[in-house]
């Protein structure tokens, strides 16, 4: 791992805080699959969207089985960015449409790819959301750089595995990690595979900090040539633990995970 600017480690420091007829169980890395189709809204959009909510301060760590169906769409990233206003709003816009927690989807597009729409892993997983291939031909994907287009695949993907997993969140990272045929061969539980188990934390965690009104005034700010180091630094590798994410503070006063 390379090192962070002095100034930045010092930061850093300072911060305490099924399977339907037809389809095919892909099996994902940890660079993860993700899919998408270009046409008219989806029919899941028009689901209800009543029934009982915890607060938006609950913790999926708290949860030993914690479902979407638990926690409000939001209607907005909290006062998180990627870093470009244009996917941000994309982010919102594809949750909001399919009925998935954008903060969610932030979380899961940090660990994918930290923002960078033409992030490509060693797999062949392709950009913000890490959409494999196979999957993206699945889900009718027909421009895979498309940002646009591969945030839509990655949360219809999300919501097609919330779904198919009862609303089940770990479940359904795990699928998006795994390949919900992974998880479907040990019972509809998290496979024993030490790089699904370690993605499932990290974005349970994510997905807790983010939602914690309180992360927010913990942020630590930080000044522009640190956020640089931020906007650049890779996630660590599922092998190896992953030993703390925190909120950060940007010059334009908006936030942004990192990972440590």
């Amino acid at each position: 791992m390379k090192k962070l600017p002095l100034l930045f480690a010092l930061v850093i420091a300072s911060m305490t805080v099924a399977f339907g007829q037809g389809y095919r169980a892909d099996n994902f890395d940890f660079a993860t699959g993700i899919s998408l189709k270009t046409s008219a809204e989806t029919p899941v959009a028009k689901r209800a969207k009543g029934g009982a909510h915890h607060s938006l301060g609950a913790s999926i760590n708290s949860m030993s089985h914690p479902r979407s169906s638990d926690f409000n769409i939001s209607n907005s990233l909290g006062g998180y960015t990627t870093g470009n206003a244009t996917i941000d709003g994309l982010i919102v816009d594809s949750g909001r449409r399919n009925s998935v927690d954008p903060l969610l989807l932030y979380s899961i597009m940090h660990q994918e790819s930290t923002f960078k729409p033409r992030a490509l892993s060693h797999k062949g997983a392709s950009g913000l959301m890490q959409l494999m291939p196979g999957t993206a031909r699945r889900f009718g994907v027909t421009s895979i750089w498309d940002p646009k287009q591969n945030i839509e695949g990655g949360t219809r993907y999300m919501r097609w595995l919330l779904d198919k997993f009862d609303g089940n969140i770990n479940l359904a990272l795990a699928g998006y990690n795994a390949g919900e045929g992974a998880v479907m061969k040990y019972g509809n539980r998290i496979p024993p595979y030490s790089e699904t188990q370690e993605y499932v934390r990290r974005i349970s965690k994510r997905y807790a900090l983010i939602r914690d009104p309180y992360a927010a005034n913990a942020a630590n700010s930080i000044g522009r040539e640190q956020m640089a180091a931020v906007q650049h630094k890779e996630s660590t590798p599922l092998s190896m633990y992953e030993r703390s994410v925190f909120s950060v503070r940007l010059p334009d006063g908006r936030l942004q995970l990192v990972s440590q």
